[in-house]
């Protein structure tokens, strides 16, 4: 009896500890797992000892690449993404609005000569002068340009016009090469009347002040009497306001044929480029083409498929 009650105490006490020992796992488990939250919480600047840092590069972000008429070129920060065919075809729209304003007036197209009421060196008599399109100093700021190696007041003269401002606008070189500018307006406006050939004989006055602020602002006055003589008037300011005096005139005549604009046109002998009445002829692929001067003449030879793609477009 004594060894059978021994038996079952030892069973007993074998029994409660088996089942105090149940929970230990479970208790080492939270212990370990939260082990790494209390490091991260104390030190959170840490990374974990297995996990990379990440890469940096030094090199600088890519550029995007914008295309200018099939060439590849990088536009720099801070620039504009314009196009240069954007500021060609605005350049080739400002050219075009210079023609226009400029065709009134190549009724000055041809070989001038001229007489002064002035004596210069013992003659009144000048050079011969020659007004002509200049398509290729400036391309987008075509012009009438002349020279004379014996005019008193001026060896070169650029004649063109400011969209923006309406404006016409002209540089002369004097003898002594010193330039001056000035800003022109019509005093009498274009009239075309027929003449004793029954053909548009073309008048107008156009005024241009000297600016710059000279002690003695000139004014020169472009008189057009008919298509084959003009009136250059010169005229000196004196005092104060706006007071010019005329100190001279110069009688000019015009050699070779008229350049006039008539209405029904020139047919086939139409300038390709200003429009006016074709006096030499120029070829590009077989075919012929009339200018009316020197500078349409260097212009179509530089660029024959534009003014050709120009005409086409304008019938």
């Amino acid at each position: 009896m004594l060894n059978l009650s021994r038996l079952c105490l030892l069973v007993s006490i074998a029994w409660i500890a088996g089942c105090s020992e149940k929970p230990q796992p479970v208790t080492e488990d939270v212990s370990v797992n939260a082990e790494p939250a209390v490091i991260a919480a104390e030190s959170p600047e840490k990374e974990p000892v297995d996990r990379e840092p990440t890469p940096k590069s030094d090199a600088p972000p890519e550029l995007p690449v914008i295309t200018f008429g099939g060439n590849e070129a990088a536009m720099a920060p801070g620039k504009s993404g314009a196009s240069s065919n954007g500021s060609s075809a605005s350049s080739q729209q400002q050219a075009e609005a210079i023609i226009s304003a400029l065709k009134d007036l190549q009724i000055l197209l041809g070989t001038w000569r001229g007489i002064t009421q002035k004596n210069f060196d013992g003659s009144k008599s000048l050079d011969e002068t020659n007004w002509v399109w200049d398509f290729k100093t400036d391309k987008a700021q075509p012009a009438l340009v002349m020279t004379s190696g014996a005019n008193p007041y001026y060896r070169n003269a650029r004649m063109t016009y400011d969209p923006a401002k309406k404006q016409y606008q002209l540089e002369l070189t004097d003898p002594d090469g010193a330039t001056a500018k000035f800003v022109g307006e019509f005093i009498a406006e274009i009239v075309d009347e027929p003449g004793d050939d029954d053909k548009p004989q073309r008048t107008y006055k156009l005024q241009f002040t000297e600016t710059g602020g000279a002690e003695k602002p000139r004014r020169f006055v472009l008189n057009q009497q008919n298509n084959n003589r003009y009136l250059l008037e010169v005229y000196e300011q004196r005092g104060s306001g706006d007071r010019f005096f005329r100190i001279d005139t110069v009688s000019t005549q015009r050699e070779g044929t008229s350049m006039a604009l008539i209405d029904e046109g020139y047919g086939e002998r139409t300038c390709i480029i200003s429009g006016g009445l074709g006096t030499m002829t120029v070829s590009y692929q077989g075919k012929t083409f009339y200018v009316c001067c020197t500078g349409c003449k260097a212009a179509f030879e530089e660029d024959p498929e534009r003014w050709i793609a120009r005409a086409e477009e304008a019938k």
